[in-house]
């Protein structure tokens, strides 16, 4: 007898989608970067003659039709991740050169453009983070990740940390009330239970071996030299805000004319800053630790959205030193949370 079933047509997420999200987010801001840095080096060559002009605008559209096919051609799992950092260069290549998609003369060096691209990679940072926060699984999720993983076991690949993953996804679809899902994890864990014995041992990636470092590394400094550096970059950040904030009331001499056009929204938006800052640092002084790191981020967050922003529209590509000196103030606040807070 046939049992038909209603169909379903939600969509599912996919397995470790946030890693190929972040690869996307990498490769992208990696490459406008690496290709900024390049043409200011080269003089900003051209490839062509007197009447043809290669883009890399064009090098990117190509990149990102290779990694629309890749998945669409190959079942493999390494194909998306190479479709992940195909499209994350493509991407970068591409939206370099906005600046002469939004303008009549096609200029490159409009300078809106970086605060756009700026504002793009925000976003890309916004959905990753949306997809890296944990949500609970039903079966038939949890069903698609287990023939997920078995493609491990399809290239002898399979060790027992990826078992262990898999098992885990089992237990959730087992709770299906539907006998088709139910039958497959039988199947599945019968499978496991003889192949188990025969799995090699979980080995870490280059990237947890180098986060694993990190953290070794930084267990051995301790946590009362982690939180003298913190104190110190605080001091620091809230003496730099309010020299800035008196430099742009007093110091027109000293402004170019495009500061001095935005200093009413720069000086709005560092005091803002530097409340949050000084907050943090009253906090940290009187070991009140958490809510000091949750001033101190919420602060370093305000300054990378709406400060940077701003300023890679006034600096151009120079406002990216300050972005990844914050993005590294940033990692030190919530690697101390990390190491020393959760685990209290």
């Amino acid at each position: 007898m046939s049992h038909k079933h209603k169909k379903v047509r939600s969509v599912v997420r996919r397995d470790r989608a946030e890693n190929y999200i972040l690869t996307s987010l990498v490769a992208f801001a990696v490459t406008v970067i690496a290709t900024r840095v390049f043409l200011e080096l080269t003089g900003y060559p051209q490839i062509g003659n007197d009447v043809l002009h290669f883009a890399h605008a064009l090098w990117g559209g190509l990149l990102l039709i290779v990694a629309v096919f890749l998945p669409l051609a190959y079942a493999n799992r390494w194909v998306i991740q190479a479709s992940a950092l195909l499209g994350g260069v493509g991407i970068g290549l591409f939206i370099d050169e906005v600046g002469k998609f939004i303008t009549q003369t096609n200029d490159y060096f409009f300078p809106p453009a970086l605060s756009i691209i700026y504002g793009f990679v925000l976003l890309n940072v916004f959905v990753y983070l949306t997809f890296r926060r944990p949500r609970k699984q039903d079966s038939r999720t949890a069903i698609y990740h287990v023939f997920d993983g078995l493609q491990d076991a399809l290239d002898g690949d399979l060790d027992t940390a990826e078992a262990a993953r898999i098992e885990a996804q089992l237990a959730i679809a087992r709770q299906s009330e539907r006998a088709e899902i139910v039958t497959l994890v039988n199947a599945v864990n019968t499978y496991l239970r003889k192949e188990k014995g025969y799995l090699a041992a979980a080995e870490p990636d280059i990237w947890k071996r180098i986060i694993t470092w990190v953290d070794a590394l930084g267990m051995r400094l301790g946590r009362r030299v982690h939180r003298t550096i913190i104190l110190a970059l605080l001091i620091l950040w809230v003496v730099f805000v309010i020299g800035y904030i008196v430099v742009l009331v007093q110091g027109d001499t000293y402004l170019s004319s495009q500061v001095v056009q935005w200093r009413g929204a720069l000086i709005a938006i560092q005091v803002a800053i530097g409340g949050l800052m000084i907050l943090a640092l009253i906090a940290w002084l009187t070991r009140n630790e958490e809510r000091g790191l949750k001033f101190a981020v919420s602060g370093f967050l305000f300054s990378l959205v709406a400060l940077q922003t701003l300023y890679f529209y006034i600096s151009q590509f120079s406002a990216i030193t300050a972005t990844l000196l914050q993005l590294a103030f940033l990692q030190i606040l919530l690697t101390y949370n990390r190491w020393y807070l959760r685990r209290e």
